[in-house]
């Protein structure tokens, strides 16, 4: 039996999780559904992906069929808290899955903002680094982590924007490219995927924490590279811009709304900052310690 919580939910499965937190959190069933499956047709699909990975998202009212390809179908209940995932699957992977998509479309109906960013813990407060997927908000966030900072997300963030903004920590894991994972020192935990291109970590228990809210105090969005390091506050409509096209949504107008305004929420009550940085990574503690001591 895993027991332990992630984005909010509390999991208490006899499948194999290696990242969920310590605490509570409300009930998320989460069991094995009934095998591999098949992919949706073409027409069939709301979303489709690529890249990463193939996959397709059907919808019906609340309850969502997400395929992956080479996993299986994750059927998501969003009324009854409840996800069904492959049963024929490896353990690690179908756990990283579980907390993408799946995990996106459930904490969004209960009116959370599903961002695809990165986030840290850093005096009690949360920075978000937000960018695309290769521009290395993962590689940041697990140097935060070796300067003794909480990581809170890897990739998908959860905002919650009742009374202020606030971090809903997710899994407790860090995917990195293995160039990258040879080249700076780990943090503490536990390898339980190495793959020829990329290293899976879960963060060591006693990093983890709990899945209580924690308040934002800033964004940083990651642009490409400059000959040094510069961070630079963004304007409003900039700033909207930018993390609107990081926000996941379903393509409907109401689904549109709700991340215009959740991101435009966001703008109006913390500060947004552009990061700029040279490539390579010998510089990474010095970025660091710039946007502690700046931002």
């Amino acid at each position: 039996m895993s027991s332990g919580a992630c984005f909010g939910y509390r999991i208490d499965s006899p499948l194999d999780f290696a990242y969920l937190r310590g605490g509570e959190g409300t009930p998320l069933i989460v069991e094995t559904g009934n095998g591999l499956g098949s992919p949706p047709s073409g027409a069939d699909a709301v979303l489709e992906w690529t890249d990463p990975f193939r996959a397709s998202l059907l919808a019906n009212g609340g309850c969502y069929r997400f395929w992956v390809d080479g996993l299986g179908s994750y059927e998501i209940d969003t009324a009854e808290r409840r996800i069904l995932v492959p049963d024929s699957a490896d353990p690690v992977v179908r756990e990283e899955r579980l907390w993408g998509i799946p995990a996106a479309l459930s904490f969004a109906a209960r009116g959370d903002l599903p961002l695809h960013a990165a986030a840290v813990e850093v005096g009690g407060k949360a920075l978000l680094i937000a960018a695309p997927g290769v521009f290395g908000k993962t590689t940041l966030a697990a140097a935060f982590a070796r300067a003794g900072h909480r990581v809170l997300a890897e990739d998908l963030s959860c905002l919650r924007l009742v009374d202020g903004a606030a971090i809903i920590p997710g899994p407790a894991m860090l995917r990195l490219r293995r160039d990258v994972a040879e080249e700076i020192e780990l943090p503490p935990g536990t390898v339980v995927l190495d793959e020829p291109l990329r290293v899976h970590l879960a963060l060591e228990h006693a990093t983890r924490g709990d899945c209580l809210p924690v308040p934002v105090r800033a964004v940083v969005v990651l642009k490409p590279g400059k000959d040094e390091i510069r961070l630079d506050p963004v304007p409003a409509a900039e700033g909207i811009r930018d993390l609107l096209a990081l926000s996941f949504r379903l393509p409907s107008d109401e689904a549109h709304r709700r991340a215009f305004e959740g991101v435009a929420s966001l703008v109006r009550r913390v500060p947004v900052w552009e990061l700029s940085r040279p490539d390579g990574l010998a510089l990474l503690p010095e970025v660091v310690d710039k946007i502690v001591t700046n931002v």
